[in-house]
Protein backbone atom coordinates (compact mmCIF):
# COMPACT_ATOMS: atom_id res chain seq x y z
CA UNK A 1 0.00 0.00 0.00
CA UNK A 2 1.24 3.12 -1.20
CA UNK A 3 1.64 5.74 1.97
CA UNK A 4 4.03 8.60 0.72
CA UNK A 5 2.54 11.39 -1.54
CA UNK A 6 3.69 14.47 -3.53
CA UNK A 7 1.52 17.57 -4.35
CA UNK A 8 3.18 19.28 -6.88
CA UNK A 9 2.17 23.15 -7.53
CA UNK A 10 3.20 25.56 -10.42
CA UNK A 11 5.49 28.23 -10.01
CA UNK A 12 2.46 30.79 -9.56
CA UNK A 13 1.66 31.72 -6.03
CA UNK A 14 -1.86 32.50 -6.98
CA UNK A 15 -2.76 28.14 -8.56
CA UNK A 16 -2.48 27.82 -4.57
CA UNK A 17 -5.50 29.82 -3.87
CA UNK A 18 -7.98 29.35 -6.91
CA UNK A 19 -11.22 28.14 -4.65
CA UNK A 20 -13.17 25.01 -5.48
CA UNK A 21 -16.58 24.12 -3.75
CA UNK A 22 -15.40 26.20 -0.60
CA UNK A 23 -11.54 25.10 -0.36
CA UNK A 24 -8.55 26.28 -2.16
CA UNK A 25 -6.62 23.93 -4.39
CA UNK A 26 -3.85 23.76 -1.74
CA UNK A 27 -6.17 22.71 1.25
CA UNK A 28 -8.51 20.33 -0.97
CA UNK A 29 -5.10 18.49 -2.28
CA UNK A 30 -3.96 17.80 1.00
CA UNK A 31 -7.62 16.33 2.09
CA UNK A 32 -7.77 14.17 -1.08
CA UNK A 33 -4.28 12.76 -0.39
CA UNK A 34 -5.22 12.27 3.35
CA UNK A 35 -8.48 10.44 2.54
CA UNK A 36 -6.60 8.16 -0.11
CA UNK A 37 -4.66 6.90 2.53
CA UNK A 38 -1.35 9.26 2.54
CA UNK A 39 0.31 9.57 5.74
CA UNK A 40 3.76 11.06 4.32
CA UNK A 41 3.28 14.30 2.00
CA UNK A 42 5.40 16.61 0.44
CA UNK A 43 4.34 19.69 -0.97
CA UNK A 44 5.91 21.68 -3.66
CA UNK A 45 4.80 25.39 -3.65
CA UNK A 46 6.28 28.51 -5.26
CA UNK A 47 8.97 30.67 -2.89
CA UNK A 48 6.96 33.08 -1.13
CA UNK A 49 5.22 32.84 2.06
CA UNK A 50 4.70 29.55 4.27
CA UNK A 51 1.20 28.49 3.32
CA UNK A 52 -1.37 28.54 5.86
CA UNK A 53 -3.65 26.42 6.24
CA UNK A 54 -6.73 25.73 8.33
CA UNK A 55 -7.52 23.78 11.60
CA UNK A 56 -9.19 20.88 9.78
CA UNK A 57 -6.32 20.23 7.84
CA UNK A 58 -3.66 20.60 10.76
CA UNK A 59 -6.09 17.89 12.30
CA UNK A 60 -5.46 15.13 9.53
CA UNK A 61 -3.68 12.10 10.85
CA UNK A 62 -0.45 13.10 7.70
CA UNK A 63 2.47 14.51 7.99
CA UNK A 64 3.25 17.91 5.39
CA UNK A 65 6.32 18.91 4.32
CA UNK A 66 6.99 21.75 2.00
CA UNK A 67 9.59 22.11 -0.32
CA UNK A 68 9.97 25.12 -2.38
CA UNK A 69 10.97 25.33 -6.47
CA UNK A 70 14.18 25.69 -6.91
CA UNK A 71 15.63 25.28 -3.47
CA UNK A 72 17.11 22.17 -1.82
CA UNK A 73 15.11 20.89 1.31
CA UNK A 74 15.96 21.87 4.91
CA UNK A 75 14.83 19.23 5.94
CA UNK A 76 15.37 15.21 6.08
CA UNK A 77 13.00 13.70 3.78
CA UNK A 78 11.50 10.63 4.39
CA UNK A 79 13.13 7.28 2.80
CA UNK A 80 12.65 6.44 -0.83
CA UNK A 81 9.51 4.61 -1.40
CA UNK A 82 7.22 4.27 -4.25
CA UNK A 83 4.62 6.98 -3.66
CA UNK A 84 1.71 9.27 -5.55
CA UNK A 85 2.28 12.50 -7.35
CA UNK A 86 -0.87 14.65 -7.92
CA UNK A 87 -0.26 17.29 -10.38
CA UNK A 88 -1.76 20.37 -8.15
CA UNK A 89 -4.29 22.10 -10.69
CA UNK A 90 -6.53 19.08 -10.95
CA UNK A 91 -9.06 18.46 -8.40
CA UNK A 92 -9.93 14.54 -7.69
CA UNK A 93 -12.62 13.01 -5.81
CA UNK A 94 -10.93 10.89 -3.54
CA UNK A 95 -12.39 7.14 -5.01
CA UNK A 96 -10.61 7.48 -8.07
CA UNK A 97 -7.37 8.03 -5.91
CA UNK A 98 -7.88 5.25 -3.36
CA UNK A 99 -8.44 2.82 -6.35
CA UNK A 100 -5.11 3.73 -7.88
CA UNK A 101 -3.27 4.02 -4.87
CA UNK A 102 -5.09 -0.12 -4.48
CA UNK A 103 -3.49 -0.96 -7.68
CA UNK A 104 0.22 -0.29 -7.14
CA UNK A 105 2.74 0.17 -9.63
CA UNK A 106 2.53 -4.04 -10.32
CA UNK A 107 6.11 -3.93 -11.92
CA UNK A 108 5.92 -0.98 -13.45
CA UNK A 109 7.91 2.26 -12.74
CA UNK A 110 5.83 4.53 -13.25
CA UNK A 111 1.46 4.52 -13.42
CA UNK A 112 -0.33 6.75 -15.39
CA UNK A 113 -4.39 7.33 -14.55
CA UNK A 114 -6.50 7.92 -17.65
CA UNK A 115 -9.88 8.45 -18.76
CA UNK A 116 -12.23 9.51 -21.07
CA UNK A 117 -12.18 13.68 -20.83
CA UNK A 118 -15.31 15.95 -20.56
CA UNK A 119 -15.49 17.63 -24.13
CA UNK A 120 -16.49 20.54 -22.39
CA UNK A 121 -13.59 20.53 -20.08
CA UNK A 122 -10.04 20.95 -21.50
CA UNK A 123 -7.43 18.14 -19.48
CA UNK A 124 -4.07 17.02 -20.55
CA UNK A 125 -4.22 13.76 -22.83
CA UNK A 126 -1.43 11.56 -22.47
CA UNK A 127 -0.01 8.96 -24.66
CA UNK A 128 2.93 6.61 -24.50
CA UNK A 129 5.24 6.10 -27.19
CA UNK A 130 8.48 3.98 -27.40
CA UNK A 131 8.28 4.22 -23.88
CA UNK A 132 7.89 7.69 -23.08
CA UNK A 133 4.74 10.02 -21.88
CA UNK A 134 3.67 12.74 -24.04
CA UNK A 135 1.55 15.51 -23.04
CA UNK A 136 -0.56 17.99 -25.19
CA UNK A 137 -4.23 19.97 -24.05
CA UNK A 138 -7.28 18.12 -26.06
CA UNK A 139 -11.07 18.32 -25.43
CA UNK A 140 -11.03 15.55 -27.91
CA UNK A 141 -13.94 13.24 -25.74
CA UNK A 142 -11.64 9.72 -27.43
CA UNK A 143 -8.34 10.11 -26.06
CA UNK A 144 -7.05 9.44 -23.19
CA UNK A 145 -6.94 12.21 -20.54
CA UNK A 146 -4.29 12.17 -17.94
CA UNK A 147 -5.83 12.35 -14.15
CA UNK A 148 -2.82 14.46 -12.85
CA UNK A 149 -2.05 11.71 -10.56
CA UNK A 150 0.99 9.18 -10.97
CA UNK A 151 2.54 6.04 -9.47
CA UNK A 152 5.64 6.49 -9.15
CA UNK A 153 8.50 4.22 -7.99
CA UNK A 154 11.08 4.88 -5.74
CA UNK A 155 14.01 4.73 -7.93
CA UNK A 156 12.56 6.72 -10.74
CA UNK A 157 13.33 10.22 -8.31
CA UNK A 158 13.07 12.16 -5.94
CA UNK A 159 10.80 14.61 -4.43
CA UNK A 160 14.25 16.62 -3.50
CA UNK A 161 15.17 16.30 -7.55
CA UNK A 162 11.94 17.79 -8.52
CA UNK A 163 11.68 20.33 -6.61
CA UNK A 164 15.30 21.34 -7.20
CA UNK A 165 14.46 21.17 -11.43
CA UNK A 166 12.64 23.77 -13.50
CA UNK A 167 9.50 24.27 -12.42
CA UNK A 168 7.68 22.46 -15.12
CA UNK A 169 6.75 19.11 -13.74
CA UNK A 170 5.32 17.40 -16.96
CA UNK A 171 8.57 18.48 -19.03
CA UNK A 172 10.33 16.83 -15.87
CA UNK A 173 8.28 13.72 -16.14
CA UNK A 174 8.87 13.54 -19.88
CA UNK A 175 12.66 13.30 -19.54
CA UNK A 176 13.12 11.31 -16.34
CA UNK A 177 10.28 8.16 -17.80
CA UNK A 178 12.39 7.93 -20.93
CA UNK A 179 13.25 3.96 -21.97
CA UNK A 180 10.98 3.09 -17.94
CA UNK A 181 8.27 0.56 -17.92
CA UNK A 182 4.89 2.95 -18.25
CA UNK A 183 1.47 1.59 -17.95
CA UNK A 184 -2.22 3.21 -17.67
CA UNK A 185 -4.70 2.52 -15.42
CA UNK A 186 -8.00 3.47 -17.24
CA UNK A 187 -11.07 4.65 -15.52
CA UNK A 188 -14.22 4.61 -16.86
CA UNK A 189 -15.81 7.52 -15.03
CA UNK A 190 -13.44 9.99 -14.42
CA UNK A 191 -13.86 11.64 -11.04
CA UNK A 192 -11.59 14.43 -11.89
CA UNK A 193 -11.33 17.73 -13.25
CA UNK A 194 -8.31 19.91 -13.96
CA UNK A 195 -8.93 23.40 -12.90
CA UNK A 196 -7.51 26.35 -14.96
CA UNK A 197 -10.29 29.00 -14.95
CA UNK A 198 -13.37 29.31 -13.15
CA UNK A 199 -15.44 27.63 -16.10
CA UNK A 200 -13.40 24.20 -14.91
CA UNK A 201 -13.86 25.36 -11.47
CA UNK A 202 -17.71 24.98 -11.51
CA UNK A 203 -17.06 21.83 -13.70
CA UNK A 204 -14.66 20.45 -10.65
CA UNK A 205 -17.47 21.50 -8.69
CA UNK A 206 -20.28 19.33 -10.32
CA UNK A 207 -18.14 16.10 -10.29
CA UNK A 208 -17.82 16.57 -6.72
CA UNK A 209 -21.46 16.80 -6.02
CA UNK A 210 -22.14 14.23 -8.23
CA UNK A 211 -20.81 11.86 -5.61
CA UNK A 212 -22.78 12.88 -2.74
CA UNK A 213 -25.74 10.26 -2.65
CA UNK A 214 -25.20 7.80 -0.31
CA UNK A 215 -26.01 4.18 -1.38
CA UNK A 216 -28.08 3.74 1.51
CA UNK A 217 -29.92 6.91 0.43
CA UNK A 218 -33.84 5.89 0.15
CA UNK A 219 -35.77 6.46 -3.36
CA UNK A 220 -37.40 9.83 -2.74
CA UNK A 221 -33.83 11.10 -1.22
CA UNK A 222 -32.17 10.49 -4.18
CA UNK A 223 -34.79 11.17 -7.03
CA UNK A 224 -37.20 13.79 -5.47
CA UNK A 225 -34.81 15.57 -2.17
CA UNK A 226 -31.57 15.36 -3.75
CA UNK A 227 -32.82 18.11 -7.12
CA UNK A 228 -33.42 20.52 -4.38
CA UNK A 229 -30.42 19.60 -1.50
CA UNK A 230 -27.29 19.93 -3.94
CA UNK A 231 -28.29 23.07 -5.77
CA UNK A 232 -28.48 23.89 -1.77
CA UNK A 233 -25.36 22.83 -0.80
CA UNK A 234 -23.89 24.54 -3.42
CA UNK A 235 -24.87 27.50 -2.32
CA UNK A 236 -23.97 27.07 1.07
CA UNK A 237 -20.38 25.38 0.49
CA UNK A 238 -19.18 28.88 -0.59
CA UNK A 239 -20.65 30.69 2.18
CA UNK A 240 -17.79 28.59 4.74
CA UNK A 241 -20.57 27.76 6.97
CA UNK A 242 -20.07 24.25 9.00
CA UNK A 243 -21.68 21.02 8.45
CA UNK A 244 -23.06 21.39 12.08
CA UNK A 245 -24.78 25.09 11.63
CA UNK A 246 -26.50 24.01 8.30
CA UNK A 247 -27.87 20.85 11.04
CA UNK A 248 -28.63 23.54 13.71
CA UNK A 249 -30.05 26.49 11.31
CA UNK A 250 -31.80 24.95 8.66
CA UNK A 251 -32.67 21.23 9.73
CA UNK A 252 -33.53 21.35 13.68
CA UNK A 253 -35.27 24.57 13.26
CA UNK A 254 -37.66 23.57 10.38
CA UNK A 255 -38.21 20.34 11.66
CA UNK A 256 -39.36 21.71 15.19
CA UNK A 257 -41.30 24.77 13.58
CA UNK A 258 -43.06 21.79 11.67
CA UNK A 259 -43.68 20.36 14.89
CA UNK A 260 -44.94 23.03 16.38
CA UNK A 261 -47.62 23.85 13.59
CA UNK A 262 -48.65 20.53 13.91
CA UNK A 263 -50.01 21.22 17.41
CA UNK A 264 -52.84 23.29 15.73
CA UNK A 265 -53.45 20.54 13.25
CA UNK A 266 -57.28 21.61 13.48
CA UNK A 267 -56.28 24.92 11.35
CA UNK A 268 -55.86 23.92 7.81
CA UNK A 269 -52.99 26.64 7.30
CA UNK A 270 -50.83 25.41 9.93
CA UNK A 271 -51.05 21.86 9.27
CA UNK A 272 -50.16 22.64 5.68
CA UNK A 273 -46.92 24.94 6.58
CA UNK A 274 -46.55 22.38 8.62
CA UNK A 275 -46.13 19.47 6.43
CA UNK A 276 -44.25 21.74 3.89
CA UNK A 277 -41.75 22.81 6.47
CA UNK A 278 -41.35 18.94 7.74
CA UNK A 279 -40.25 18.32 3.58
CA UNK A 280 -37.78 20.87 3.43
CA UNK A 281 -36.50 19.92 6.77
CA UNK A 282 -35.50 16.52 5.18
CA UNK A 283 -34.35 18.11 1.79
CA UNK A 284 -32.41 19.76 4.60
CA UNK A 285 -30.75 17.07 6.37
CA UNK A 286 -28.92 15.76 3.03
CA UNK A 287 -27.41 19.45 3.14
CA UNK A 288 -25.26 18.85 5.95
CA UNK A 289 -24.11 15.86 4.74
CA UNK A 290 -23.28 17.07 1.14
CA UNK A 291 -21.32 19.92 2.36
CA UNK A 292 -18.92 17.56 4.40
CA UNK A 293 -18.61 14.73 2.17
CA UNK A 294 -17.65 17.51 -0.42
CA UNK A 295 -15.33 19.55 1.79
CA UNK A 296 -13.46 16.61 3.08
CA UNK A 297 -14.66 17.21 6.56
CA UNK A 298 -16.77 13.89 8.31
CA UNK A 299 -15.91 13.12 11.52
CA UNK A 300 -17.65 10.22 13.83
CA UNK A 301 -18.46 13.62 16.03
CA UNK A 302 -20.23 14.92 12.93
CA UNK A 303 -22.49 11.20 12.39
CA UNK A 304 -23.44 11.04 16.04
CA UNK A 305 -24.56 15.06 15.70
CA UNK A 306 -26.89 14.69 13.37
CA UNK A 307 -28.41 11.33 14.85
CA UNK A 308 -29.21 12.91 17.78
CA UNK A 309 -29.98 16.06 16.30
CA UNK A 310 -32.70 14.09 14.01
CA UNK A 311 -34.20 12.20 17.08
CA UNK A 312 -34.95 15.01 18.88
CA UNK A 313 -36.63 16.64 16.41
CA UNK A 314 -38.24 12.98 15.49
CA UNK A 315 -39.51 12.58 19.15
CA UNK A 316 -40.74 16.02 19.36
CA UNK A 317 -42.60 15.86 16.11
CA UNK A 318 -44.60 13.15 17.35
CA UNK A 319 -45.44 14.49 20.91
CA UNK A 320 -46.51 17.42 18.86
CA UNK A 321 -48.72 15.38 16.67
CA UNK A 322 -50.52 13.19 19.73
CA UNK A 323 -51.65 16.81 20.72
CA UNK A 324 -52.78 18.11 17.62
CA UNK A 325 -54.98 14.97 17.12
CA UNK A 326 -56.02 15.19 20.58
CA UNK A 327 -57.26 18.82 19.47
CA UNK A 328 -59.07 17.44 16.59
CA UNK A 329 -60.58 15.29 18.64
CA UNK A 330 -60.67 15.49 22.49
CA UNK A 331 -63.44 13.15 23.34
CA UNK A 332 -61.72 10.05 21.85
CA UNK A 333 -59.45 8.76 24.51
CA UNK A 334 -57.99 5.84 22.33
CA UNK A 335 -56.22 8.35 19.87
CA UNK A 336 -54.49 9.75 23.25
CA UNK A 337 -53.51 5.96 24.29
CA UNK A 338 -52.18 4.87 21.43
CA UNK A 339 -49.63 7.75 20.74
CA UNK A 340 -48.41 7.46 23.87
CA UNK A 341 -47.85 3.86 23.17
CA UNK A 342 -46.42 4.84 20.01
CA UNK A 343 -43.65 7.02 21.67
CA UNK A 344 -43.17 4.91 24.42
CA UNK A 345 -42.33 2.26 21.75
CA UNK A 346 -40.22 4.87 19.60
CA UNK A 347 -37.96 5.35 22.48
CA UNK A 348 -37.64 1.19 23.15
CA UNK A 349 -36.33 1.65 19.43
CA UNK A 350 -33.71 4.16 19.86
CA UNK A 351 -32.49 2.59 22.75
CA UNK A 352 -31.56 -0.44 21.07
CA UNK A 353 -30.52 1.38 17.87
CA UNK A 354 -27.89 3.61 19.68
CA UNK A 355 -26.93 0.48 21.64
CA UNK A 356 -26.18 -0.89 18.63
CA UNK A 357 -24.25 1.96 17.00
CA UNK A 358 -21.88 2.39 20.51
CA UNK A 359 -21.12 -1.78 20.26
CA UNK A 360 -20.40 -1.50 16.63
CA UNK A 361 -18.56 2.06 15.93
CA UNK A 362 -20.96 4.01 14.14
CA UNK A 363 -22.05 6.75 14.61
CA UNK A 364 -25.19 6.55 12.51
CA UNK A 365 -28.76 4.73 12.86
CA UNK A 366 -28.63 3.86 9.13
CA UNK A 367 -26.22 1.36 9.95
CA UNK A 368 -28.86 -0.80 11.60
CA UNK A 369 -30.73 -1.12 8.49
CA UNK A 370 -27.55 -1.87 6.08
CA UNK A 371 -26.53 -4.52 8.80
CA UNK A 372 -30.47 -5.59 9.10
CA UNK A 373 -30.47 -6.97 5.65
CA UNK A 374 -27.41 -9.15 6.02
CA UNK A 375 -28.15 -10.89 8.13
CA UNK A 376 -28.93 -15.12 6.30
CA UNK A 377 -31.44 -15.47 4.40
CA UNK A 378 -32.26 -18.91 6.42
CA UNK A 379 -32.36 -17.37 9.67
CA UNK A 380 -35.13 -14.81 8.29
CA UNK A 381 -38.87 -15.50 9.77
CA UNK A 382 -41.74 -14.32 7.57
CA UNK A 383 -42.08 -11.39 9.88
CA UNK A 384 -38.76 -10.80 9.55
CA UNK A 385 -38.89 -10.84 5.80
CA UNK A 386 -41.96 -8.27 5.86
CA UNK A 387 -40.14 -6.03 8.06
CA UNK A 388 -37.32 -6.15 5.94
CA UNK A 389 -39.24 -5.12 3.00
CA UNK A 390 -40.96 -2.74 4.25
CA UNK A 391 -38.20 -0.57 6.08
CA UNK A 392 -37.85 1.56 3.48
CA UNK A 393 -40.80 3.23 5.37
CA UNK A 394 -39.04 3.60 8.75
CA UNK A 395 -36.70 6.12 6.69
CA UNK A 396 -36.97 9.89 6.89
CA UNK A 397 -37.45 10.79 2.78
CA UNK A 398 -40.17 8.40 3.29
CA UNK A 399 -42.07 9.59 6.12
CA UNK A 400 -41.61 13.20 5.18
CA UNK A 401 -42.99 12.97 1.87
CA UNK A 402 -45.81 10.95 3.12
CA UNK A 403 -46.52 13.73 5.93
CA UNK A 404 -46.14 16.42 3.25
CA UNK A 405 -48.88 14.93 0.80
CA UNK A 406 -51.06 14.35 3.73
CA UNK A 407 -51.00 17.82 5.14
CA UNK A 408 -51.56 19.46 2.02
CA UNK A 409 -54.69 17.38 1.40
CA UNK A 410 -55.87 17.92 4.60
CA UNK A 411 -56.04 14.38 6.19
CA UNK A 412 -54.00 14.56 9.25
CA UNK A 413 -55.47 11.14 10.31
CA UNK A 414 -53.95 9.39 7.53
CA UNK A 415 -50.29 10.11 8.97
CA UNK A 416 -50.99 9.83 12.53
CA UNK A 417 -52.38 6.02 11.70
CA UNK A 418 -49.14 5.68 9.43
CA UNK A 419 -46.58 7.18 12.26
CA UNK A 420 -48.66 4.97 14.68
CA UNK A 421 -48.30 1.33 12.86
CA UNK A 422 -45.16 2.18 11.74
CA UNK A 423 -43.66 3.02 15.20
CA UNK A 424 -44.85 -0.22 16.85
CA UNK A 425 -43.85 -1.85 13.56
CA UNK A 426 -40.38 -0.92 13.65
CA UNK A 427 -40.26 -1.43 17.38
CA UNK A 428 -41.32 -5.18 16.45
CA UNK A 429 -38.46 -5.30 14.20
CA UNK A 430 -35.51 -4.20 15.96
CA UNK A 431 -36.67 -6.37 19.26
CA UNK A 432 -37.12 -9.33 16.99
CA UNK A 433 -33.80 -8.82 15.12
CA UNK A 434 -31.37 -7.50 17.73
CA UNK A 435 -29.87 -10.77 18.56
CA UNK A 436 -28.96 -11.76 15.19
CA UNK A 437 -27.53 -8.48 14.97
CA UNK A 438 -25.50 -8.79 17.57
CA UNK A 439 -23.80 -11.57 16.67
CA UNK A 440 -23.01 -10.31 12.81
CA UNK A 441 -20.65 -8.17 15.20
CA UNK A 442 -19.05 -10.85 17.68
CA UNK A 443 -16.10 -11.27 15.65
CA UNK A 444 -12.65 -10.07 16.85
CA UNK A 445 -11.28 -6.54 15.18
CA UNK A 446 -8.31 -7.67 13.84
CA UNK A 447 -7.78 -4.16 12.10
CA UNK A 448 -6.13 -1.47 13.41
CA UNK A 449 -7.88 1.26 15.10
CA UNK A 450 -8.26 4.57 12.96
CA UNK A 451 -7.61 7.89 13.87
CA UNK A 452 -3.96 7.11 15.56
CA UNK A 453 -2.06 10.27 15.96
CA UNK A 454 1.36 10.39 14.06
CA UNK A 455 3.93 11.91 15.41
CA UNK A 456 5.11 15.57 14.63
CA UNK A 457 7.55 16.10 11.64
CA UNK A 458 9.64 18.79 12.66
CA UNK A 459 8.46 21.89 12.61
CA UNK A 460 6.34 22.61 9.14
CA UNK A 461 4.86 18.89 9.57
CA UNK A 462 1.01 18.67 10.80
CA UNK A 463 -0.79 15.16 12.37
CA UNK A 464 -3.54 14.36 14.24
CA UNK A 465 -6.62 11.63 14.89
CA UNK A 466 -9.56 12.81 13.27
CA UNK A 467 -10.59 15.74 10.46
CA UNK A 468 -13.76 17.12 11.42
CA UNK A 469 -16.69 17.53 10.17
Amino acid sequence: MIRQGLLVFADDARQLNIRVAGLSLLERGIRTMARAGIKQLQIVVPDGPHPTLSRIVENLDINIEFLVWGAAPSLATAPPEDFLLLLGDHVHHHASLQALVKRGLEDQDLVVQVGNPDQQNPLQAVSITAGSLDFRETADPVAQASAGAFLCSADLFSPAELATAPPHPVEFLRARTAGRKIAVSGDPLPLWRRVVDRHSARAAKNMLFSQVTKSTSGWISRHINARISIPTSKLLIETGISPHMITVLLVLTTGLGAAYLVTQAHIYSHLACAGILWQFAAIFDRCDGEVARVKLCESKFGEWFDTLTDNIAYIFAYICMLIGMHQLYPDTPLYLYLGFSAIGALLLTLAVMYSFALKTGSGSLQNYLVEFAKVPDEQKSQVYRFLERSGFMGKRDFFSFFFFLTAIFNCFEISYWFAIIGIHLQALGVLLSQHKMLQQHRKPNTEAPAGVPALDVLSVSHSSTKDRR
